[in-house]
């Protein structure tokens, strides 16, 4: 699989857009897969395991793979990310928590001109139908833990 994602300071999306810190949890949640995923696969399949036990934690990351492949292979160019524990957060990341969230809560329509930013506009019905499907998993993971 590839992976373009970079993290030299001269790319494109890696200005600083803001803190991690600062996020509501649920994009700050999407930050930290997205970083993880960029190197820390192991992490965050632990993490996950905890948060939803294993068979729920098996198909987020299917999931999020899809959504992770689909952004590696027609990305409109490599997509930057910071180190899983850097507490700024750089506007490539934030676009892609933005997506996550918009296409899970928000109007289709304007998660699609959000994966617009990302990938090519025929492959972002793609992105976001992932994004969504993704979303709503792990919020049924969420409610489910708290309701046991």
């Amino acid at each position: 699989m590839s992976k373009p994602f970079v993290c030299p300071q001269t790319s494109v999306g890696t200005a600083p857009v803001g803190c991690v810190a600062d996020l509501p949890p649920a994009e700050g949640w999407w930050i930290r897969a997205f970083r993880q995923w960029g190197g820390e696969t192991a992490a965050l399949s632990a993490d996950m395991t905890g948060r939803f036990g294993a068979a729920r934690a098996e198909r987020i990351l299917s999931r999020f793979g899809e959504l992770m492949e689909i952004l590696s292979l027609y990305a409109r160019r490599p997509l930057a990310v910071q180190g899983a524990g850097s507490a700024s957060l750089c506007s490539d990341e934030a676009v892609f928590a933005l997506l996550c969230t918009t296409a899970t809560h928000g109007a289709r329509e304007d998660a699609m001109m959000i994966a617009c930013l990302m990938v090519r506009p025929d492959v972002a019905p793609i992105a976001v139908s992932l994004a969504q499907g993704l979303g709503l998993e792990v919020e049924r993971g969420l409610r489910a833990r708290k309701l046991s």
